[in-house]
């Protein structure tokens, strides 16, 4: 056998003792004399997965050797870095075809009982009587296997083995070389294939060899369970593999805990708990598949059939009935039963395996006996200070720069930009983020959660640090009017690829929104019924496009009020950036993935330019800080001014007071918040201070003890004029959060915001009558609105009809959808959602353009 005439050979190890093949010279690679053949490489070890026919070939050259049966005996005598565990599919190949195959350390002396001896790269060279013995083996008819390797280490094997040929007067010498091809190869340069054959030799008849075909069920048997999610099995042909099993998996036992991660078992947080669910997931795998014989088939869905670890990825039916049918669908049980969680890839079972562990978790089945998501605590939450964008890229639009109003987020100064066919943004700022609130989109030129990044996973440093993931939820609850599980696009073969993300690759967020009761879940079949379960859509640059009917779908989520967040990466393909910004377009967003990479040698992560680091955000995009608590957030208002005591005010300060209402829904913690009227006089409510949902709080200008419904200024004179004045209330950032003035006391109307109700009952977008702000006039005359509008903190702009006035004391409903005005409701005529169910600000402008009440909840 030769190598392909695009093969050639070079002296790998540089000692000069190979001998070089010309172009026009065909490299040999499998040369014999008599019955010693020898092969230039070991050809048959268990991980060469056997698609290429090697091991039929070495099958044959037995055959014709040893006429079909006899006793192999492979050498462990002489410091190999081979033994024969390495080769045990090969021999047991070997056996189911005739054969016996033993290992031996003391070769010479076992010839008497061998047929054959099998030899591969004998580190410590053959003594004087040793190749005495094989000389005489072979004279009496005994056969001769031996397989050097590239000597690019220069381990002598090579040697060894010509001196063993020296005393065998053979006709041929194994070269101190390597063999490379550029062309013909198994998927490196140093792995040549060939098929050509001298055919004078009767090695090359087709045979059924140990190759495993994908595309049929296998009837294998089980030799050994390992766990819940792993078995080993052994086909006909005699091979052996470890099975992974596909789609679950189940939490490490004791042994193992360290490649436990808690942060992928929602509501989890014990590993001792894990790993006695380990213990039982173990114990009922082997219950049900031990010594038994099983269906194996595979995944088309999946890239290949084995994954990273050589195990092959397959699905196991079995016969657990006992009634002789294999129809019990083993993955899926186990998910099912609560034994496994679903483990998320591009497998065409992926959708039915979720609703299979959404039962379990939702019945507390085994594993998830103790899960309680909601009782989680708040993970990585915190004001944002500074970002880190793995693999960086920039963000552009369909006519180049993002306009400044655009962007969220922008690499520091001492960034660079390298363009490799997109806009090149020059000396401007580089565009990390970019949000399309009218489209719902918001691209991000890096996997802001890939968990390559974090310390557990090995990497150098600790990024636990920055911020990433509470950006990312405020963002995502920015853009989505609806609420509902995170969701992250798998079906495009994102599952193993570096520059594209599962929910696998993201444990640790998920951990995060799990301190939010937000599930983090990954879709496969983009349908509007599993789109439905979520507030938005993570894409990362997917490998296979979207079909027309997808992004029809998505499209339906997103004039649902759900948000679509795209992530690229800067080592991303160009098929999948194309294929990203396709989405980009679909969604109707000037937003784009540019094609470029951005580093920076000053700030960045571990000293590694390609993780630049930022802290160049534009806060008048909410999402910068810490995440509102589990249950929803406070929201304050001013239920009421008393500025007027009974008798003198001077003497009766406790009667002069501001009546605060939290009007949200969770607790509102008032530490470092001010009241201040509108020559500022400033109160400071008390540290710890917490306002619960709709209580309320009257704030006293005189001295008194503070209790949960009643503070005190502890002034020594009024603070509040009877005319008029001004109050207004900070956050602890000293950000405004609501203002209210009074005119003077003849008699004049006062707007003011009584609630707002932004999260409407179901979708949003399908319902958004029930999405509505109601206003109250807190004055003593009837109020005007004739000129008066009101926005939202992004600008939406609704003016009140001409002539519409409000009564003292009475109240109007302003709903976002569509209907006919009355006294007591108003219709926006919006056809999107307006209020954010995250968070927002209520202004009310008068006719003169001026704010009169400020409300953020």
């Amino acid at each position: 056998m030769w190598a392909e005439s695009t093969a050639s050979n070079e002296d790998a190890d540089g000692n000069g003792d190979a001998t070089r093949y010309s172009d026009s010279t065909a490299i040999p690679v499998v040369a014999v004399d008599g019955d010693v053949v020898g092969f230039g490489a070991t050809l048959v070890s268990n991980d060469a997965n056997f698609r290429s026919g090697n091991e039929e070939f070495v099958l044959n050259v037995w055959d014709t050797h040893l006429g079909g049966s006899g006793t192999v005996l492979y050498d462990e005598g002489h410091d190999q870095y081979h033994s024969l565990a390495d080769f045990s599919n090969m021999a047991n190949y070997a056996e189911e075809n005739g054969y016996t195959v033993q290992a031996t350390s003391t070769l010479a002396s076992d010839l008497s009982s061998a047929d054959a001896a099998w030899i591969t790269g004998p580190a410590t060279a053959f003594t004087s009587s040793e190749k005495q013995s094989l000389a005489g083996f072979v004279a009496d008819g005994g056969v001769l296997f031996c397989h050097d390797r590239a000597d690019y280490s220069n381990h002598d094997e090579t040697a060894n083995f010509n001196d063993i040929a020296s005393d065998l007067s053979l006709a041929f010498r194994f070269n101190d070389d390597q063999v490379t091809d550029d062309t013909n190869n198994g998927g490196a340069y140093y792995k040549p294939t060939t098929d050509q054959y001298n055919t004078a030799f009767e090695y090359f008849t087709d045979r059924p060899g140990m190759e495993i075909d994908p595309d049929v069920t296998h009837d294998v048997a089980v030799i050994d369970v390992n766990d819940g999610d792993t078995v080993d099995v052994r086909f006909d042909s005699g091979r052996e593999e470890t099975i992974r099993i596909l789609g679950i998996d189940t939490p490490e036992k004791a042994a193992y805990q360290r490649y436990e991660r808690e942060e992928e078992w929602e509501g989890i947080e014990s590993l001792d708990y894990l790993a006695t669910w380990g213990a039982n997931a173990s114990e009922y795998a082997s219950q049900e598949l031990s010594s038994t014989r099983i269906d194996l088939s595979f995944d088309d869905g999946e890239a290949g059939i084995f994954d990273a670890y050589d195990r092959l990825l397959g699905y196991i039916h079995y016969d657990a009935s006992g009634d002789g049918v294999r129809n019990t669908f083993y993955n899926y049980e186990m998910v099912r039963k609560g034994y496994a969680r679903l483990y998320s890839s591009s497998f065409t079972n992926h959708e039915s395996f979720y609703d299979a562990e959404a039962d379990a978790q939702a019945n507390a089945r085994r594993v998830w006996t103790d899960s309680d998501p909601a009782d989680s605590s708040e993970y990585r939450n915190r004001d944002a200070d500074d970002l880190f964008f793995p693999q960086a890229t920039t963000v552009k639009t369909t006519d180049g720069a993002v306009p400044d109003s655009d962007v969220a987020v922008v690499a520091e100064s001492s960034a660079t930009q390298s363009v490799t066919g997109g806009y090149d943004y020059g000396s401007s700022d580089l565009p990390l983020v970019g949000v399309d609130e009218t489209a719902g989109v918001a691209v991000v030129g890096g996997l802001l959660i890939d968990e390559t990044y974090e310390k557990e996973e090995g990497f150098a440093v600790d990024t636990a640090s920055y911020e990433n993931f509470v950006v990312l939820t405020n963002l995502i609850d920015y853009l989505s009017h609806r609420d509902g599980q995170v969701l992250v696009d798998g079906g495009h073969n994102q599952f193993g690829d570096d520059f594209a993300l599962s929910s696998e690759d993201a444990a640790y967020y998920q951990r995060h929104l799990e301190g939010f009761d937000i599930a983090f879940e990954q879709v496969n079949e983009l349908t509007t019924a599993n789109l439905s379960r979520g507030r938005v859509l993570v894409v990362t640059t997917p490998p296979q496009s979207f079909t027309s009917t997808e992004l029809d779908a998505v499209q339906g989520f997103v004039d649902d009020g759900g948000a679509v967040v795209l992530m690229g990466a800067s080592n991303a393909p160009d098929s999948a950036v194309t294929n990203l910004n396709e989405i980009a377009s679909s969604l109707g967003t000037h937003l784009r993935l540019n094609d470029d990479a951005v580093t920076d040698s000053t700030n960045n992560v571990n000293a590694d330019s390609s993780l630049p680091t930022t802290t160049v955000f534009d806060t008048s995009y909410p999402i910068f800080s810490a995440y509102p608590s589990v249950g929803g957030a406070g929201a304050l208002s001013i239920a009421e001014i008393h500025e007027d005591a009974a008798g003198t005010d001077a003497d009766n300060l406790n009667d002069e007071y501001v009546v605060f209402e939290n009007t949200g829904t969770g607790d509102l913690d008032l530490t470092g918040w001010s009241v201040e009227d509108a020559v500022g006089h400033t109160y400071e409510f008390p540290s710890g201070y917490t306002l619960t949902p709709g209580a309320s709080v009257t704030l006293h200008t005189g001295s008194g003890t503070d209790t949960d419904s009643d503070l005190y200024w502890n002034y020594g004179s009024s603070v509040w004029n009877n005319d008029s004045d001004t109050c207004s209330v900070y956050d602890d950032t000293g950000s405004l959060v609501t203002e209210q003035s009074y005119p003077s006391s003849s008699g004049s109307g006062a707007i003011d915001v009584q609630s707002v109700h932004a999260d409407a009952a179901g979708s949003d977008s399908s319902n958004l009558n029930d999405e509505y702000v109601v206003f109250e006039n807190t004055g003593s005359a009837t109020l005007d609105c004739t000129g008066y509008t009101v926005e939202d903190a992004a600008g939406h702009t609704y003016a009140f009809p001409d002539g519409f006035s409000l009564d003292a004391g009475a109240t109007v409903t302003l709903h976002t959808g569509s209907g006919t005005d009355t006294a007591s409701d108003l219709y926006w005529g919006s056809g999107s959602p307006i209020w954010n169910n995250s968070g927002d600000t209520v202004y009310v402008f008068d006719d003169a353009g001026t704010r009169v009440e400020t409300y953020s909840y």
